[in-house]
């Protein structure tokens, strides 16, 4: 037995100094399975693990030029862009007519900031081979970092028409169209992307504003409500399907989902003010003042307050509450005593209760502060005509309809003949 396994081994080693046996192939074998597996693990996201693949696929086979060029993938992948552009590099000695390895080389410039070289290397990546859907992505990505936005729209439709399914192309187009302002063009992209993934909550939410820029308000209402259908909690498209509403003519629903947006927190104090904006043309008096009450905690002296105060005040001089009026003007003055419309509506509401010198006070105000309007004048004018001061009083009944105000025209003939 020993003798024959003498004779075995002789003859092995014999086989194997003449050249006739040989480990290339199982060294082959397993640089391919190594490769294999790297591959694998690249495409489930196990950078990592993918990278000690391909490195142990080059260390089998030197040259490997795909464990290379995917190891250099992987590495841009794990953000070390160092090696990913040395191995990347390497590719392209084994072989100048790699074109995925000038895009990786891309791919790094880009992450490096600067976009031009990075131009560079997709031009020739696209050169040697028009078929990569990345290399024209990734050029129009260094091509909106340097302003040039048509033509970086201009590659990411080319990448559309290589991969039709990959929604980053066209999201990437939207943020560029967006900047061009081409809401025509956004629309169609969404209705792309839409159609690609119809669950897309803010697709269907950001088509819709655009329509509604686009005072396409029917359209904005419909993929708002398709929003809503997809996340019931989304503040942003309560509070525009309440504008769109609103703009519409329909303010039953505009009070109804600024109410509901202001109930998810989005936006609370604009939704309860644009909601009292609504009651009030809807002559809701009771649901007008709730609304704006709200506003004003919600806001808390923001600057919708003093909006929200300014409305609510003019609810109560439209209802005769014209006392409740000069409480809520003069609490807004007390930390705005600068705002010519509490003032004007303030004098308002002294003028009805007979307070002339309140109101001819506030005016006085009003025109200190530059409001020089032919209102202003005008009641001016009424309260100390009301005191039988016609002299000033026809003064500004007459400045006043000098601006065109109509009324204080009416009355220059019939109290200011004579002054």
């Amino acid at each position: 037995m020993k003798k024959k396994a003498i004779i075995v081994i002789i003859i092995v080693l014999a086989l194997l100094i003449s050249g006739l046996l040989s480990v290339k192939p199982i060294k082959s074998n397993m640089a391919e399975k190594w490769l294999n597996e790297g591959i694998m693990l690249y495409d489930s996201g196990r950078y990592e693990n993918a990278a000690m693949a391909f490195e142990k696929a080059i260390n089998l086979k030197k040259n490997n030029i795909e464990a290379i060029l995917n190891l250099s993938k992987t590495q841009l992948n794990m953000q070390l862009n160092a090696e990913a552009l040395q191995n990347a590099e390497k590719a392209i000695l084994l072989n100048p007519q790699l074109a995925e390895a000038f895009s990786v080389c891309g791919e790094v410039n880009i992450k490096l900031g600067q976009y031009a070289e990075a131009i560079g290397f997709f031009n020739k990546a696209i050169e040697l081979d028009t078929s990569i859907a990345e290399a024209y992505y990734y050029r129009g990505v260094a091509k909106a970092n340097l302003g040039e936005l048509e033509a970086s729209l201009a590659d990411y439709k080319k990448a559309q028409l290589l991969d039709a399914t990959n929604k980053k192309y066209l999201e990437s187009g939207l943020i560029v169209r967006t900047r061009l302002n081409d809401y025509s063009g956004i629309i169609k992209d969404y209705n792309k992307l839409i159609e690609l993934d119809p669950s897309n909550t803010e697709a269907f939410y950001q088509r819709g504003f655009f329509k509604y820029s686009l005072d396409d308000f029917e359209g904005a209402i419909a993929d708002f409500d398709n929003a809503l259908k997809l996340d019931n909690k989304m503040g942003k498209a309560y509070y525009y399907r309440g504008l769109s509403s609103a703009k519409n003519g329909k303010l039953e629903d505009a009070a109804y989902y600024f109410n509901e947006s202001a109930k998810v927190d989005y936006k609370a104090h604009e939704s309860f003010f644009n909601a009292g904006l609504a009651y009030l043309r809807l002559k809701k008096t009771n649901d007008a003042r709730k609304a704006l009450e709200n506003c004003i905690k919600a806001d808390n002296k923001g600057p919708k307050t003093t909006d929200a105060h300014i409305n609510l005040g003019a609810l109560e001089l439209m209802n005769s509450n014209f006392e409740k009026a000069i409480q809520i003007y003069s609490a807004l003055l007390k930390t705005n005593n600068k705002n010519t419309d509490a003032l004007f509506n303030r004098a308002f509401a002294y003028s009805s209760i007979k307070k002339t010198g309140e109101a001819i006070s506030d005016l006085d105000k009003c025109i200190g502060l530059g409001r020089n309007t032919p209102d202003v004048y005008y009641l001016r004018g009424v309260q100390y005509i009301s005191r039988s001061d016609f002299k000033t009083g026809c003064a500004d009944i007459k400045q006043a309809a000098e601006g065109g105000h109509q009324e204080a025209k009416n009355m220059v003939g019939t109290y200011c003949k004579n002054f």
